[in-house]
Parts: structure tokens; sequence; C-alpha cells
């Protein structure tokens, strides 16, 4: 969400202070966000799929796994 914020009559450290508090929002969604993201890579990497015949496995087969 993109919001407009009106700086008309702050003082320059009134704006710094709000832009140093945007950066630190920013931030932290962005940690968020990377924080709930899998890379399936490294997962597989870590969690080999075993095999037994060379069948092709549907997607259901492949991330339902435990």
């Amino acid at each position: 969400m993109i919001k407009n914020i009106n700086v008309t009559g702050l003082k320059p450290e009134q704006i710094q202070q709000i832009q140093v508090l945007i950066a630190a929002f920013k931030a932290q969604n962005q940690l968020s966000k990377s924080e709930t993201e899998i890379d399936m890579i490294e997962y597989l990497l870590e969690n080999p799929i075993e095999v037994d015949n060379l069948e092709f496995m549907k997607r259901e087969e492949i991330y339902d796994r435990t």
C-alpha cells in the first residue's frame, strides 16, 4: 500500500525522522517476506526425494510429502 504523507510545514529533522521510520518499516516488511518464502532448491538438497522407480512424480506428491 502506497500512501502520500504531507510534510508541508515540518522541520527538516521531522521529515528525516519520518524517512527513517519508513525505511525501518520497509526493511521489516522485506525481512518478513523473505522469512516466509521457502528456498525450494535448498529444501530439496536437505531433504532429497527418494525414488523407487524412475516414474515422474505429481506436484502433490512432491509438495505434500513429510
